[in-house]
C-alpha cells in the first residue's frame, strides 16, 4: 500500500485504503481461480440490520494503540443506509457514511459523505451518468454498482449471501469503489473459512484477502490486509485487519455480539 505521510494515516488505513488505478468497466468484476471472467450480474441478498462495535488495536509510526469503531447497516423500504465511524486517541474520529438504492444485483450509492477534519461530499448522478467530487476532483463516470469505500463491505457480503457456491477459494471479486477523490478499484480474494477468537467470544467466518495495486499482480501470498465475513449473520463483518507496513497497522475486531444477532449461532458452519 502506499505510504502515507500525514497524520492522517491510522484513520486512513482504518477506513479503507483504495488500490491505485484507474476506474473500468464493469464496477463489479468476479473472476475464478483460473482467470476465468464469470458473466453476468451477480446475485445479492441483504445482510441482517445490524449495529456492530469493533475493538480497534494498531501501530502508528511504530507506537501502539488502541481505539473503538462502529459499523451501521441498516435497510429498509428499498434503500439502505451504511455509517463507519472510527474514534482515534490523539487523532480524533472520522466518520463514513453511504446512503442509496438496493437493486437485485446489490446497492446503488446515491451519496457518499466522508468527515474528519474537512468533509468531503461525493455524488453518485446516474441521470447524467457521472460521478461528481466535492472538493475538486474531476468527474468519473458513473456506471451501475460503483461503490464506496462503506457499501463495498456490503455489496461483497450480499452477493456471497446470496449465493456463497459461486464463490469458492482463489475467487477474485473486484469492485469499483468511490473515495473523497476518486473511482478505484478494491480486489477481494476468497481465502478460507476460520473460527476466529475475538473480543466477542469465538465466531466463525470467511476470511477475504484484500489486494492493492502494489500487491493485486503479486497475487494473495502478498496482501497483509483482509476483511472476515461471517456466513451465519448473513455476511456481516466482524474483523478488518490493514497493514500498510510493520509500523503502520490497524485490527478491528467485533466487541460485542449486537442485539440483533443474538439467539444466532456465532460459530455454526456454513456449506458452501
Amino acid at each position: 500500500m502506499r505510504v502515507l505521510t500525514s497524520w492522517m494515516r491510522p484513520l486512513a488505513l482504518a477506513l479503507g485504503l483504495a488500490a491505485a488505478g484507474a476506474c473500468a468497466a464493469p464496477a463489479v468484476q468476479v473472476t475464478t481461480a483460473q482467470g476465468a471472467e464469470q458473466g453476468g450480474a451477480p446475485a445479492w441478498q441483504a445482510p441482517p440490520n445490524a449495529q456492530l462495535p469493533f475493538a480497534v488495536t494498531g501501530k502508528a509510526k511504530g507506537f501502539a494503540f488502541n481505539a473503538s469503531a462502529q459499523l451501521q447497516w441498516q435497510v429498509a423500504d428499498g434503500r439502505y443506509e451504511a455509517v463507519q465511524e472510527v474514534r482515534m486517541p490523539l487523532l480524533g474520529g472520522r466518520r463514513q457514511s453511504s446512503v442509496g438504492q438496493v437493486t437485485e444485483h446489490g446497492l446503488q450509492p446515491e451519496v457518499f459523505i466522508d468527515r474528519a477534519r474537512k468533509e468531503y461530499r461525493v455524488s453518485f448522478d446516474a441521470a447524467a451518468g457521472q460521478i461528481v467530487f466535492s472538493r475538486g476532483s474531476a468527474p468519473a463516470p458513473w456506471a451501475a454498482l460503483t461503490q464506496d469505500r462503506v457499501s463495498a463491505f456490503f455489496q461483497v457480503g450480499g452477493m456471497l449471501a446470496a449465493a456463497p457456491r459461486a464463490y469458492p477459494g482463489g475467487t477474485r471479486i473486484t469492485v469499483q469503489a468511490a473515495s473523497n477523490k476518486s473511482v478505484k478499484p478494491w480486489v477481494f480474494v476468497i481465502d478460507r473459512q476460520e473460527t476466529l477468537q475475538l473480543p466477542a467470544g469465538p465466531v466463525a467466518a470467511l476470511k477475504l484477502l484484500h489486494l492493492d495495486a502494489d500487491n493485486a499482480e503479486a497475487g494473495a501470498q502478498a496482501s497483509h490486509s483482509a476483511l472476515w465475513l461471517a456466513p451465519q449473520w448473513g455476511y456481516l463483518p466482524v474483523r478488518i485487519r490493514m497493514e500498510e507496513s510493520a509500523n503502520d497497522s490497524l485490527d478491528l475486531q467485533l466487541q460485542t455480539v449486537p442485539q440483533e444477532l443474538r439467539g444466532m449461532p456465532s460459530t455454526q458452519p456454513v456449506t458452501r
